[in-house]
């Protein structure tokens, strides 16, 4: 696998020879890339930043960029990328902030991010996250498993996306985005359970038909959020997923966005 003659390596960067590096990409100081990545034309990496294994990178990626921050004084913080990655054309990665406690955006395994995505300074972006083209992730964002997103979606600094949760393209929204949801549009209310992605990530129909009447406490009836985690909580032990929207929701900080219309305490029926 070549690195093209034309590409820049920084000598204090430390790069795997089984890389295929295309023409006139830059490799900076303080980065580090392991073995058998395959990197298009004309990218830019900078770091501190450290890039796993077996991941393809578009043309012209920017990976490592320093934060888009008004109060970043240039400390040296960190960009990490897992494995089997694949990042398309014009994909900006940034790095953290000291406003963080590690300093660090982190990128997980299997993320699958197409043309002009951008994940913004200290975003942790888990494995198997799926995204069409031009997805932005502002600061401190965090995305969890398999979350899936249409193109040109907009997700507000200190946001979280559940996992499993399937994101309209077009939707736009400054709260937390629940896990095993579709949710759609401006504000992404919620639409209904992700029952397909469910079961392609590996949930029984019998999985499924519980998180289901967990669903319809939580966000169709007229309990308050809080009480209906406690049903959750005590009625549907038994559920994993069930109990994933429990700690969830009560570890939101910017709050979590419900169905269009209703707020909790509202019957939706």
């Amino acid at each position: 696998m070549p690195i093209h003659p034309t590409a820049i390596i920084d000598p204090a960067a430390s790069v795997d020879p089984d890389n295929d590096i295309g023409p006139y990409t830059l490799v900076g100081p303080a980065v580090t890339i392991g073995p058998g990545n395959r990197i298009g034309p004309q990218g830019v990496f900078e770091g501190p930043t450290t890039i796993g294994a077996g991941n393809r990178f578009g043309a012209h990626v920017s990976i490592g960029a320093a934060p888009q921050d008004l109060g970043y004084k240039g400390e040296p913080t960190k960009l990490v990328v897992g494995d089997s990655n694949f990042f398309g054309d014009y994909v900006q990665l940034c790095r953290g902030t000291a406003k963080s406690h590690d300093q660090t955006t982190k990128i997980g395994n299997h993320v699958y991010l197409m043309a002009y995505c951008h994940v913004g300074h200290d975003c942790v972006v888990a494995d198997h996250v799926i995204a069409a083209n031009a997805l932005q992730l502002a600061g401190h964002v965090t995305v969890e498993d398999h979350a899936v997103f249409g193109g040109l979606v907009a997700i507000h600094q200190f946001a979280r996306v559940g996992r499993m949760a399937m994101i309209s393209g077009g939707s736009v929204t400054s709260l937390d985005i629940p896990p095993f949801c579709r949710v759609a549009g401006y504000s992404c209310p919620v639409s209904g359970l992700n029952a397909v992605g469910l079961r392609r990530n590996g949930f029984s129909r019998e999985q499924v038909a519980r998180l289901r009447e967990a669903y319809k406490v939580l966000f169709r009836s007229a309990l308050t959020t809080e009480k209906a985690l406690e049903v959750l909580e005590h009625d549907f032990a038994d559920s994993e997923a069930a109990q994933h929207w429990v700690k969830f929701f009560r570890s939101t900080k910017r709050g979590v966005v419900r169905l269009k219309g209703v707020k909790p305490g509202d019957d939706a029926e």
